[in-house]
């Protein structure tokens, strides 16, 4: 059986240009649609004792681990703060590639896929952490995760899996790089391109041609459709030849056939 992840996408340039480039888009938290993803949350108070941990971990010269901390002792709040936003930095320069585990899922669909008009590109997981060795599921909860001083790099990595859990539904896994930017996949990791219940003939046609065209030796195509007794979504094989004739069938020269009927003036 396949191990498949899905990412979502509207139909536009930067479909396209995934589809041609082999290209995936690690964005940066600023891109992100919710402010507090990624947020990185502090205790009111960091105590002394985590303070000497975290120096003790970042500073070899016994004379200036002792320099700060007398620093700290004066004004705790003022010293800690470039620390932090030094990590915060971190937190905002990684790149980050956002997928899911299903392209049943309704909501996905109505957010990020243009209102069910746009595509759904499946993934070979295998491969995908093979090319891109760091990854994780997505953590939810009520509440962010709090900065950690003495263990700065792991409270940056979990920071940046934690999302509030009004976004369970999503079921989300990360891919990381080191920074925000594009990255190319393996042709053969693209196995699906699911299209949405409201695309048009035309969007289908011309995606399917275009890839049809490039190195993509595993990908099949589906359509998605409603059930009409539940709400679910469904998929069944995209056939080109049948979206070929139904667009030129739609293109065909149609005559003005209205006419003028005076009848009723003319008693």
């Amino acid at each position: 059986m396949k191990n498949i992840i899905y990412k979502y996408y509207r139909v536009n340039q930067y479909l396209y240009d995934t589809l041609i480039s082999y290209q995936l888009y690690f964005s940066s938290i600023g891109q992100f649609n919710d402010p507090y993803d990624c947020h990185l949350a502090l205790l009111d108070k960091i105590e002394e004792d985590d303070f000497k941990v975290f120096i003790g971990n970042s500073i070899k010269e016994q004379e200036t681990q002792e320099k700060y901390l007398v620093a700290f002792k004066k004004k705790p709040d003022e010293f800690v703060k470039p620390f932090i936003e030094l990590y915060r930095g971190w937190l905002k320069y990684i790149g980050i590639c956002c997928f899911t585990k299903g392209k049943e899922n309704v909501l996905l669909w109505s957010h990020y896929a243009d209102s069910h008009k746009g595509v759904c590109l499946g993934f070979d997981y295998d491969l995908m952490k093979k090319k891109f060795p760091q990854f994780d599921e997505v953590n939810y909860n009520d509440e962010p995760f709090y900065f950690d001083i003495k263990n700065p790099s792991d409270s940056v990595s979990k920071t940046a899996l934690r999302k509030s859990s009004n976004w369970k539904y999503e079921d989300e896994i990360r891919f990381f790089m080191e920074r925000s930017k594009n990255i190319d996949f393996y042709p053969e990791a693209l196995l699906e391109i699911n299209f949405g219940a409201r695309s048009s003939n035309r969007d289908m046609m011309n995606i399917q041609h275009l890839v049809s065209k490039l190195n993509y030796p595993r990908c099949e195509f589906y359509k998605s459709t409603m059930n009409e007794k539940k709400y679910i979504v469904e998929f069944e094989k995209s056939d080109a030849d049948v979206l070929r004739k139904e667009v030129l069938k739609a293109s065909e020269d149609i005559r003005y056939t209205q006419t003028v009927d005076l009848e009723h003036l003319l008693k």
